[in-house]
């Protein structure tokens, strides 16, 4: 993968300097430092300190967390456009998740000193951050509500749809084919079940013809299909 810049960043435009002119790209390129990472290179842990927000620039990236017996719990996939970590109130306080790419990926990371001094002269920016974050958190309350409202085969039909968003690549049928760069014990992790069952739910997919899959690949074959069964609560108001 290729560093890309602001410049012809294809997410800039729904991003959190899209209100940024071009000519201020240069200061706002002083104020973070973007790096690539490679697929399962961890970008920081949990319980240490919270020095900065990341903006994903490109790829996907899981968000979890760790019990004291070393097991992981997704909690998030982040997408193109995302902000990840946090800047709390007390400078000593540390990241509440740990991060991992997914897959190759950019990332703009914002230091909190350079990071508050260009909010200050581009108070928009800051807007646009806490827009971003606001939406980290919706994210965190839908995804609590999932797992104690939604059937498990509505939470694999939506963390697809999630994965296509972040990394799916459209043929020429309409179809979406998403390389599968995680193994079948961390889909059931994201959706908080058994790898087993997490096997059975694809199988179940698939005789649904929502999917395909062949390998670590799979084909979203009915969109529409899939979108229904992860709107689909296991309770409904009456």
């Amino acid at each position: 993968m290729r560093r890309i810049d602001c410049e012809h960043c294809a997410i800039r435009t729904q991003g959190v300097i899209q209100d940024l002119p071009v000519e201020e790209l240069d200061a706002f390129h002083r104020c973070g430092v973007s790096s690539l990472y490679k697929q399962r290179q961890v970008i920081f842990h949990e319980d240490t300190p919270a020095t900065g927000l990341y903006i994903l620039c490109r790829g996907a990236v899981k968000l979890y967390q760790s019990d004291r017996f070393g097991r992981q719990y997704t909690l998030d996939i982040a997408a193109p456009g995302d902000v990840l970590g946090e800047i709390p109130a007390d400078p000593t306080a540390c990241y509440s998740t740990s991060a991992e790419a997914l897959t190759d990926s950019q990332l703009c990371y914002l230091p909190r000193e350079p990071l508050v001094e260009f909010i200050q002269k581009h108070p928009m920016t800051g807007v646009r951050l806490l827009e971003a974050l606001s939406k980290t958190v919706s994210t965190a309350r839908t995804r609590v509500r999932a797992l104690a409202l939604k059937r498990a085969e509505s939470r694999l039909a939506e963390l697809l749809m999630q994965l296509a968003q972040a990394g799916g690549e459209a043929t020429g049928n309409g179809d979406t084919k998403l390389t599968l760069n995680y193994s079948r014990r961390e889909l059931a992790e994201m959706i908080g079940v058994s790898p087993e069952t997490a096997i059975r739910l694809l199988g179940r997919l698939k005789t649904k013809r929502a999917i395909t899959t062949r390998r670590r690949e799979l084909v979203i074959t009915d969109a529409e299909k899939l979108a229904r069964l992860a709107n689909h609560d296991s309770i409904t108001a009456p």
